[in-house]
């Protein structure tokens, strides 16, 4: 399969954003260039430290257009990097914007948006972990969110993508009293088989219920992808002065082939994990804890817990450390850590 030159979606990117600043100033539309930049030194249980991203790297342009009568237009393109080597993160099957590509319309009936995207139970559960959902060395949920279960199995990389999904139609409310409603459904079932010989058997969909007011904010969601896995999830959070604690339940229902292809013997995973961070001035803690009740493969029954700490040296740059570690009840113990540098744009 032909991949596309590493650069290639950076330079689309930065043409766009540089077309949007040479243009005559409009009042009815905005783009806006991001992204988020990491790098460190970080070594996971191999005694050969190395330098990679701890965190995610990527770069994006969104962009909207209003249409009158409280419509706009949108678009979002996001592409994530590796920054030690330049290259497109190894995640799937590296589309040129892997993060998302969409394009779509909101109003005062929320908003619409077509293309792909991570899923409603992806882009949500990060509210319910220390570390976002973002950190490869500690984060518990990194470890056991959603366990074995991929948004999009099929036709997507060699063992498909584990959150965002293809070929989708998204959906996000307005806010009614604190609860927000979150829909995508993939409107293609491909019946052709990949380069595993697997065609989808169902359409996906899933659903997010989340609640934010307060000192609280909850969810709860659910999915089910092409293969016919399903799964569930349930956070809760409460922040009281500089400190937070978080909590979330996960379950997942595999279907007899994705066991198979992805050698997992059990049908059912459970986990659960909590975490609590904390602010110190320019400083923040994060305490987190996971169990994997099944375990992959015939790792057993598994705790993972991580521990971190980030200093701000500005809004957008902070420096940060970070320790994890795997026990395995009938495997082999895994420690990890990482000394990083972030800064966003």
């Amino acid at each position: 399969m032909r991949r596309t030159p590493p650069l290639l979606a950076l330079g689309a990117i930065a043409a766009c954003s540089t077309a949007a600043l040479a243009a005559e100033p409009s009042p009815t539309s905005s783009v806006k260039l991001y992204g988020s930049l990491d790098l460190g030194v970080l070594d996971s249980n191999r005694g050969r430290p190395q330098i990679g991203t701890i965190q995610r790297s990527y770069v994006g342009i969104r962009g909207e257009e209003q249409l009158g009568a409280g419509m706009a237009a949108t678009f979002h393109l996001q592409s994530r990097w590796e920054l030690d080597s330049g290259t497109r993160e190894a995640s799937g099957a590296q589309p040129a914007f892997y993060g998302e590509s969409t394009v779509g319309l909101k109003g005062g009936f929320g908003a619409i948006r077509l293309g792909r995207a991570l899923s409603p139970l992806w882009a949500q559960d990060w509210a319910f972990d220390p570390w976002s959902n973002f950190n490869r060395v500690s984060s518990p949920a990194w470890q056991v969110f959603h366990p074995s279960y991929r948004t999009q199995p099929h036709h997507n990389g060699p063992i498909g993508d584990y959150s965002r999904l293809n070929n989708g139609i998204f959906y996000d409310s307005p806010a009614v009293g604190g609860f927000t409603l979150h829909v995508a459904a993939g409107l293609e079932k491909r019946e052709t088989p990949d380069a595993n010989g697997l065609v989808d058997t169902r359409r996906n969909i899933g659903a997010s219920i989340n609640y934010a007011a307060g000192p609280w904010a909850a969810m709860l969601a659910g999915e089910r992808n092409s293969a016919d896995d399903n799964t569930g999830f349930a956070g809760l959070a409460y922040e009281f002065g500089a400190t937070r604690l978080m909590g979330s339940y996960n379950h997942t229902g595999l279907s007899a082939t994705s066991q198979a292809f992805l050698g997992d013997t059990s049908r059912t995973r459970r986990a659960v994990t909590m975490g609590v961070t904390h602010v110190i001035g320019a400083h923040t803690l994060r305490l987190g804890w996971g169990r994997d009740f099944e375990g992959y493969g015939t790792a057993g029954a598994t705790h993972h817990a991580g521990f971190g700490v980030s200093h701000a040296l500005s809004k957008r740059t902070s420096l940060y450390a970070d320790l994890g570690a795997s026990y395995p009840d009938a495997g082999d113990r895994t420690t990890r850590w990482g000394l990083g540098v972030n800064h966003s744009f």
